[in-house]
């Protein structure tokens, strides 16, 4: 295996006084070493040894070669030239080529082993295990949407799901990430790199590795006993090539692909035509049965979700915080059911308990209302929907939205104005008794409104308006002479009342 001068001068440090040149090559060029004598040009790819004390540098600069000087004093600044090391004096030339023979091997050793353990079909984990003599900083392999494939000397090794994000002690460092320019834009890096950091992430030296020319993966060592600089970058790099390798032959198996509750409710959103019957014996082969109670949560992902892949961090994390829940990616979002008779947790409770990881994540959600039984998922998806899409545009500024009465009658007033408008359908009299307020200023339809609206008591109208009983009186009996109304008939109360929020939804 061919090594760089950096590398194998960062070795020498370890044992030596070194004097080295100001620019040492990070390129793997380098072989087994020679001792040179004095006569010919210096070959590229090899690592030469000297201890001639008349040795005399060659006219051309050294890109490709490696030269070590010693057994003499020699006066020749290592800032002329490249790739130039000049040990002590008293470092003999044997013992020089025994020990580079042994950094050779060391490396030829973990190539051959490497390979050899790809040839028995070897994992992940096992790649980094042989390679802890070679880089024994923490390392881990980690997918872009934050799935632990394999860890070493780090915290994560016995995380349960293995998904960055999917508890409380990781969730800060995936929202970390998600908003950090730096993480971004260290998707598109090809080749090692050095990634700073932030206040929360460590620094780390990374390869992205590619499926069907997008990173799909990322190999990282943190900071440890080896510099996380160009000196071991090539090895990280051939590290990555091998597990690129494994995760072509044995491709990572998918999130759901083995619990059935996520293929059950994915089939579920994904099928219109679902058969229901069949899905509720899975449901309770799983044990969530038709005689228990459910809700359905949308979480509305945003765009530092999309681009930083994190919706499999956020379904660890619900699954993690709310007891006997589901949770699963769909058209770019995160549906939740839960199972309310074996959720430990009170029904107002499961929003109280997400409500601040929705908040510091920037995510939005609709909460269905709870229902029994099996048949209702699909609605409750779609109530789930509903609540989201128009809490968002009646309450911009809140991250949750319930299918509550404001949300419901909000919702009847916009279908019923799909064909019609609200002018069209509303109490004929209704909408005459407006424009005719509107041309004498006698504040009549505003009086009805809150009559109505207070139950019919004059007690509490005169209150609400601020006016004298007596007014009241006066303008309801303007009102009547005017709309002929029977205010005792219910269908006509519920008629006037809705006609009020259609006009008021129409003059939004």
């Amino acid at each position: 295996m061919r090594l760089s001068a950096l590398l194998i001068t960062w070795h020498l440090k370890k044992k030596y006084n070194v004097n080295a040149s100001d620019w040492l090559s990070a390129e793997p060029h380098l072989k087994y070493p020679l001792t040179y004598d004095g006569s010919g040009k210096l070959e590229d790819g090899i690592l030469y040894m000297s201890d001639d004390p008349d040795f005399v540098m060659p006219s051309h600069k050294l890109s490709k070669t490696f030269l070590i000087l010693t057994g003499a004093t020699f006066c020749i600044s290592p800032a002329d030239y490249p790739n130039l090391c000049i040990l002590p004096q008293s470092v003999p030339l044997r013992e020089l080529a025994t020990f580079l023979q042994e950094i050779f091997a060391l490396y030829e050793d973990w190539n051959q082993a490497l390979f050899d353990s790809r040839l028995n079909g070897a994992s992940i984990q096992q790649l980094f295990d042989l390679t802890d003599q070679i880089i024994p900083n923490p390392m881990i392999l980690v997918g872009m949407d934050f799935t632990i494939i394999a860890s070493k000397k780090t915290p994560y090794e016995q995380m349960e799901p293995p998904v960055l994000g999917a508890d409380e002690e990781t969730r800060d460092l995936v929202n970390a990430l998600k908003s950090d320019q730096n993480y971004e834009e260290a998707f598109y890096r090809t080749g090692y790199f050095y990634y700073p950091g932030n206040q929360i992430a460590t620094p780390s030296l990374c390869v992205n590795i590619f499926q069907q020319g997008q990173t799909a993966f990322r190999l990282m060592i943190y900071e440890g006993e080896i510099p996380l600089d160009d000196t071991f970058g090539f090895l990280l790099e051939y590290l990555a090539k091998m597990i690129s390798h494994a995760l072509l032959v044995n491709p990572m198996a998918d999130h759901g692909s083995a619990l059935s509750l996520h293929q059950i409710f994915s089939n579920l959103l994904t099928d219109p035509s679902a058969d229901y019957v069949e899905i509720s014996q899975q449901l309770s082969a799983a044990g969530w049965l038709s005689s228990h109670s459910y809700q359905c949560i949308l979480l509305k992902t945003g765009i530092l979700d999309f681009k930083n892949l994190t919706l499999r961090s956020i379904c660890g994390y619900v699954e993690n915080t709310i007891p006997a829940s589901c949770a699963v990616e769909h058209q770019g979002n995160v549906v939740i059911y839960v199972d309310l008779d074996l959720c430990s947790l009170p029904f107002d409770e499961v929003s109280q308990k997400l409500a601040g990881f929705i908040r510091d994540s920037l995510l939005n959600a609709g909460y269905s209302r709870k229902m029994l039984g099996h048949f209702n998922f699909q609605r409750q998806y779609q109530q789930a929907l509903l609540a989201l899409q128009v809490g968002r545009r009646v309450n911009p500024s809140l991250w949750i939205h319930h299918f509550n009465q404001d949300i419901a009658l909000r919702y009847i007033m916009e279908q019923s104005t799909k064909k019609l408008p609200a002018y069209m359908i509303c109490h004929e009299k209704l909408i005459a008794l407006k424009n005719a307020d509107a041309g004498s200023h006698t504040q009549l339809y505003r009086t009805l409104r809150c009559y109505l609206e207070n139950h019919q008591s004059v007690t509490r109208t005169a209150q609400a308006l601020f006016i004298h009983r007596s007014t009241l009186l006066y303008r309801l009996e303007k009102i009547q002479d005017f709309m002929k109304s029977d205010f005792s008939n219910p269908n006509e109360l519920l008629y006037l009342l809705l006609s009020f929020h259609l006009l008021e939804l129409e003059g939004d």
